[in-house]
């Protein structure tokens, strides 16, 4: 296991606990080359290929942009352990017609609530009267819009704000395959 793996889980672990340390930044680029940036659940951390997992909708802007340009930067703080990870990954996009499989495993893992927000409608579209967002639909299976997400990461740099000096390295894969650490002034 890489050295980054290991802190990543050991941070995850000691944050449990805490709602926000489920969340993360996702930086992309739109199709018109302009940087957009959001928070994202994360949902898992792949053993076999060091992909951070989320899942989406396909009508969003991130699946655009992702499908379009896939080098994306992740950035994930944890304040109790005040330890932050940059992430270098590259996206692959999966909806039903690519893994019909992976789709289900991911939809049966979420809420009634997390299932609920693939049927309020097309994300960013105008709201009418600002009226209450209903679910009528059947939400036992995946609508076709609902995909998921899997970063795969290239390059980590790490920084832990704790102790004078604090502590930062950089991590990535190298042409075969393994992984380079390296310290460096933070």
């Amino acid at each position: 296991m890489s050295a980054w793996k290991q802190r990543l889980t050991k941070s995850l672990h000691q944050t449990r606990n805490q709602p926000e340390s489920r969340y993360f930044q996702l930086a992309t680029v739109d199709t018109q080359g302009v940087p957009e940036n959001r928070t994202v659940v994360f949902r898992q951390l792949e053993d076999e290929d060091y992909s951070l997992v989320i899942v989406s909708d396909t009508r969003s802007a991130k699946w655009e942009s992702l499908t379009h340009q896939p080098m994306a930067s992740i950035c994930w703080y944890f304040s109790k352990t005040r330890e932050q990870y940059r992430f270098t990954v590259n996206a692959r996009c999966y909806n039903r017609k690519d893994d019909k499989s992976l789709i289900e495993t991911y939809w049966s893992k979420l809420s009634d609530a997390g299932r609920k927000q693939y049927f309020w409608g097309r994300p960013s579209s105008v709201r009418q009267n600002d009226a209450p967002l209903r679910v009528s639909e059947d939400m036992t299976q995946p609508p076709e819009h609902f995909s998921v997400m899997k970063f795969r990461v290239l390059a980590v740099d790490y920084l832990s704000l704790q102790g004078n000096p604090q502590h930062r390295e950089k991590h990535w894969l190298d042409e075969s395959g393994n992984w380079t650490t390296q310290p460096i002034v933070p």
